[in-house]
């Protein structure tokens, strides 16, 4: 009996130590967060996720060999998530001086081309001067970047309004007459107005927001080491064979 026991107790701790293995691999699969921002990323009926960013992020995320799942969720979510867990991507993310150093910038998507957008009727000028002398007042979303960007232009801190979790929040403060001013990236604007109905000439591009950022694949600096520097390595692999172009890029695709 004692004899079966201990080869009993053996077999169970083989038992827990394989399903800790198996746990152990499980986890190893990625979440990759990004939000609803078309034509970069957006839900499909189906219940996928789909757009130009999405696709380049798969692109490399397979020649990765990665086993990982896209999830669209609210961006400061997202930025909780990436800040905290060891499994974490995030895409159509712009990369800013702000940012530098919380991220690893892996792999870059898209320039992005980033405008303060007016009512189509304004008639002030829309200069750094005015913007600092705090002649418009700025609408954005809490949490999100075009806040950060607004302060960049130097609007006063009194001028900004920082509104709810909504990316169209800002948009629709500024058509109703209670804000003047919204940033947004050029083509996201455009179809982000298709997309909830409006005329896409109740507002106008009056200022490009200038620098180099742009919309990035990054991971969180708890993703470990080698995980990041695989999927670097196959984003340069796919760059070397000309596998691989940037959303805007005017080569041919192959």
């Amino acid at each position: 009996m004692k004899s079966g026991s201990g080869i009993g107790r053996r077999f169970l701790a083989a038992f827990i130590v394989a399903l800790a293995g198996v746990a152990r691999a499980g986890a190893t699969d990625f979440i990759v967060y990004t939000e609803e921002y078309p034509p970069y990323n957006f839900a499909t009926e189906d219940g996928g996720v789909a757009g130009l960013s999405t696709d380049r992020v798969r692109q490399v995320l397979d020649a990765a060999g990665l086993s990982y799942s896209i999830q669209l969720v609210p961006w400061a979510r997202a930025m909780r998530n990436i800040a905290n867990d060891d499994n974490a991507f995030i895409f159509s993310i712009t990369r800013t001086p702000g940012r530098e150093a919380g991220f690893d910038w892996l792999v870059p998507l898209a320039p992005s081309n980033y405008y303060l957008f007016v009512r189509t009727d304004e008639t002030r000028p829309v200069t750094e001067e005015n913007l600092k002398a705090g002649m418009f007042l700025a609408a954005c979303v809490s949490g999100d970047l075009a806040c950060e960007m607004v302060r960049w232009t130097g609007v006063p801190e009194d001028r900004i309004v920082a509104i709810g979790n909504n990316i169209t929040s800002d948009f629709r403060m500024v058509i109703a007459g209670r804000a003047d001013v919204y940033i947004s990236d050029l083509s996201a604007n455009a179809n982000l107005r298709r997309q909830e109905g409006y005329a896409d000439n109740l507002t106008r591009p009056a200022m490009r927001l200038g620098g180099k950022a742009g919309f990035y694949l990054a991971a969180g600096l708890n993703v470990p080491a080698d995980v990041r520097n695989r999927v670097r390595a196959a984003y340069e692999a796919l760059l070397a064979t000309g596998n691989y172009e940037m959303i805007g890029d005017q080569a041919p695709a192959h």
